[in-house]
């Protein structure tokens, strides 16, 4: 019993401590102070450090050794980078991918696409929950490659989860914008199209890379 209770605080914490930062209550560079946050929270501080490595593996916390613990400084250049390193995995997924999915693969794959639509009628909209389906969709077109090496690869990237501090005060248009580019690709999955694949992917990646560019200065000012 008290290992149920102690996981659901974990998940407590690491939800609030999430969403201060994905909300830019916690700003780049802060320092967080396990020992406050456990006062803060009212909790020992074995679920505020679980919670902290979760975010640490998402790549939201980095743990400097005798320096202490920070929210993730953002780096727009490395994240530019990755999203050009995510598109030329991507790319070459959907080229493996094309000739072998089945049927029952594509109706997954649009299920998935089908709970995106529903978010988008939701007030106020939820960019984590529609973010983490958006990972889920792309995710899975890595994993129809069967190359684990890959998969790894793809996963530590954590793109979304970068773009969510950097565009989550704006993210209801542009999603808008880009949602349709996931029927695109799933329509040119299903009729075997390589070519329209390869272009929605492309245009879809662009997107996200102008709109950061947009939205950087901004964030860095706030």
């Amino acid at each position: 019993m008290a290992r149920i209770e102690t996981s659901l605080l974990t998940e407590q914490v690491y939800t609030i401590l999430r969403d201060n930062i994905i909300g830019r209550i916690y700003t780049p560079g802060d320092k967080l102070d396990i020992h406050k946050l456990a006062e803060e929270f009212g909790v020992s501080r074995s679920p505020i450090k679980d919670a902290i490595n979760q975010l640490v593996h998402e790549g939201l916390i980095e743990i400097i050794p005798r320096k202490g613990t920070y929210v993730t400084q953002l780096n727009f250049t490395e994240f530019i980078e990755v999203l050009e390193a995510r598109l030329m995995i991507e790319l070459w997924a959907a080229e493996k991918a094309i000739q072998n999915i089945n049927d029952d693969e594509l109706e997954e794959w649009g299920k998935i696409v089908e709970s995106m639509d529903a978010l988008l009628d939701v007030a106020p909209f939820p960019f984590d929950k529609y973010s983490k389906l958006d990972m889920k969709f792309h995710k899975t077109l890595i994993e129809w490659a069967n190359n684990s090496k890959i998969k790894d690869v793809f996963s530590s990237f954590n793109t979304h989860v970068d773009l969510s501090r950097i565009v989550h005060s704006t993210s209801l248009e542009s999603t808008i914008k880009r949602h349709k580019d996931h029927w695109n690709m799933y329509e040119a999955m299903k009729n075997r199209d390589l070519p329209t694949l390869a272009t929605t992917l492309t245009l879809h990646i662009e997107s996200l890379k102008n709109e950061a560019e947009e939205r950087w200065d901004e964030v860095m000012t706030d």
